[in-house]
């Protein structure tokens, strides 16, 4: 089998052929493999689905990188679009069935899809209206596929749970969606009536964690029986998801604090409370709240690695900051007076503009060993002043010349020196989504911009320099809208966008 999966990986990296057969055997075991030959990659959570992107960010600390390989330089690659209700933020892989094959499955503010990749496009298999279709739609954005291959999303103070809809006469790549169940937070536990949830992940030992935007964060059993709830302080709000690691630490951010977290059986706890630079009480421009822009990633796993949670603070010159995550060094000290003490880089993002004074960044930092990149996302149009849906016009024209943002950063640990360092820079636009990285291709990708036309942007994750770029097209259809490029099975791109699904792989002969 390791010979086997060897030689695949020899064809794609020679660019040959990729049939239906090799994305059926690269479903099976090579991900996993590539996964667990890096020392970097954490480890695998036993309790979610067995696929290569089986949660939001792609893992539970949230690293959204991906030992498989992405699109290369040189291919002939082409764009598949699948339209989808508005907006189509994360995809989550599902379990392989017994025949090999997988689908994928989406989330938007109204609905549950399912697709199948397995052509070289994209088929809508089915869609299926969510219960609460008024909540805010910022609430379904993150999805969490089990080992069972239940899907787990939030939509307002509603957790709903899909799968498969069993039908011996169909294939199961093919068998419709279903509800199979659904879990209300008890009114008693919240604070308001404009509460829902924002964020899940799943932790270690099986349990969904839930973050809500008003700082309730609950530990719930998967199939609903048991229900663990913890209030953070009365002043924070939460705006992204949540991180866990397999020691049992969750980590939140606030719009005041980084908390960790930890659940010992029977209640929520909290181990650490660190102060940051959260910057002003209102959101600055294209921000979904106050505070940090991201969710947090967590940085450094195995028994002799230096560990951190990372993030962006608030401050108009936004900052990368690394916190340690356990126990702080013997002999630290804090980096600056007045700072917390487990606090262990805070170094200013310019995007190389050493004389930069602002620059704000919505999405969460990529991370991938000790590396770790930070995208602009600072709109020069102020739609504050617009008397109507302001923020929706900041997304919608993101990626035209007279509004888009343009940089992005890479910055780098050193264990021994104990410091953190910019590497590189580059001045291309990722206006508004999520990017990603293959360690296999040692490329970083994003959905960008140029000429007022979208596109896939590929670097040199080491240097930094542009390998290539592939225009995708004009208009809202391209739009990522703050959804996450993720590296497919095929050695393809996948992102939600404005209106759909994108697919971007080499082109079948």
């Amino acid at each position: 089998m390791k010979t086997a999966l060897s030689q695949i990986r020899q064809v794609l990296q020679t660019r040959q052929l990729i049939c239906p057969l090799l994305g059926t055997l690269l479903a099976i075991g090579s991900w996993a493999a590539q996964a667990q030959s890096n020392k970097f990659e954490p480890p695998i959570n036993p309790y979610l689905a067995d696929s290569p992107w089986p949660m939001s960010h792609r893992n539970p600390y949230n690293q959204a990188s991906s030992p498989l390989p992405g699109p290369e330089d040189g291919q002939r690659l082409e764009v598949s679009f699948q339209e989808q209700e508005f907006p189509s933020i994360t995809l989550t892989y599902g379990n392989p069935y017994g025949n090999g094959r997988r689908a994928v499955y989406g989330s938007t503010a109204t609905t549950m899809y399912k697709l199948d990749m397995n052509p070289p496009g994209i088929d809508n298999v089915h869609r299926l209206r969510k219960s609460d279709v008024t909540a805010n739609g910022e609430t379904g954005a993150y999805v969490v596929a089990d080992r069972n291959n239940y899907l787990y999303v939030p939509k307002g103070k509603i957790l709903e749970k899909y799968r498969d809809k069993p039908d011996a006469g169909i294939p199961p790549q093919q068998q419709e969606l279903e509800k199979a169940a659904e879990f209300i937070l008890p009114d008693n536990l919240l604070k308001s009536s404009e509460e829902y949830i924002i964020g899940i992940n799943l932790t270690y030992d099986g349990y969904l964690v839930l973050a809500t935007n008003l700082g309730l964060i609950a530990l719930l059993s998967r199939d609903f029986s048991k229900l663990y709830p913890y209030r953070l302080g009365e002043e924070e709000t939460i705006s992204n998801s949540l991180a866990v690691d397999e020691e049992g630490g969750i980590y939140v951010v606030t719009s005041r604090y980084m908390h960790r977290l930890a659940f010992d059986g029977n209640q929520i706890t909290s181990r650490w409370r660190a102060d940051y630079e959260h910057g002003p009480d209102i959101p600055w421009p294209g921000r979904l709240g106050i505070g940090s822009g991201s969710t947090p990633t967590l940085m450094g796993t195995g028994g002799d690695q230096d560990k951190f949670v990372v993030f962006t603070d608030g401050q108009e010159l936004t900052h990368l900051v690394l916190m340690w995550r356990d126990k702080i060094p013997d002999n630290w000290t804090p980096i600056a007076p007045g700072k917390d003490i487990r606090i262990a880089a805070e170094i200013p993002v310019t995007f190389g503009n050493n004389s930069a004074t602002r620059s704000i960044s919505e999405q969460s930092v990529l991370v991938s060993g000790y590396g770790a990149i930070v995208v602009n996302n600072d709109y020069r149009l102020n739609t504050q002043q617009w008397p109507l849906l302001g923020d929706f016009w900041t997304i919608l024209l993101s990626g035209q010349s007279y509004n888009q943002p343009f940089g992005v950063e890479k910055f780098q640990w050193d264990s021994a020196t104990k410091t953190m360092k910019s590497t590189w820079s580059n001045n291309i636009s990722c206006p508004n989504g999520i990017p990603t990285m293959s360690s296999a291709s040692n490329l970083a990708y994003c959905i960008g911009a140029r000429d007022n036309a979208w596109t896939l942007e590929a670097m040199d994750w080491d240097t930094g320099e542009t390998v290539f770029h592939r225009q995708l097209g004009q208009g809202p259809k391209f739009n990522s809208t703050y959804a996450a490029a993720q590296v497919g099975e095929a050695a393809d791109i996948v992102s939600g966008s404005f209106t759909g699904v994108l697919r971007i792989r080499e082109k079948s002969r």
